[in-house]
């Protein structure tokens, strides 16, 4: 379980429809029945105050159509990037195995 996001530097994909495969997977995971989309997001946390250096983990959720998800039960977090720009780059692979309904195959 995590503690709540830190939704000052929280930064949300659009969502993205959960094909069949990925579904049986979230089935094994969550309790989310009435899941359909996929929230993927950018959650940046300070490391250093002094220098105002950051890490960003990429964070998906099983999501409602309407957006709504539950932070406690994320799907996948990743490792922690130094560099905002690798961290992108990671969300838009992950991005793309969801919208080809391999999300799973990646983040297991």
């Amino acid at each position: 379980m995590r503690n709540a996001p830190n939704y000052g530097e929280f930064y949300q994909r659009a969502l993205i429809m959960i094909g069949d495969a990925d579904r049986a997977s979230v089935k094994e995971q969550s309790d989310c029945d009435t899941c359909t989309h996929w929230l993927i997001a950018l959650e940046g946390n300070e490391m250093d105050k002094n220098t105002g250096a950051y890490q960003w983990n990429v964070i998906i959720y099983p999501s409602k159509d309407c957006g709504g998800f539950d932070y406690k039960l994320p799907y996948y977090v990743s490792d922690s990037f130094t560099s905002i720009h690798k961290a992108i780059d990671y969300t838009s692979e992950l991005e793309k195995k969801a919208k080809e309904d391999q999300l799973f195959t990646v983040v297991k």
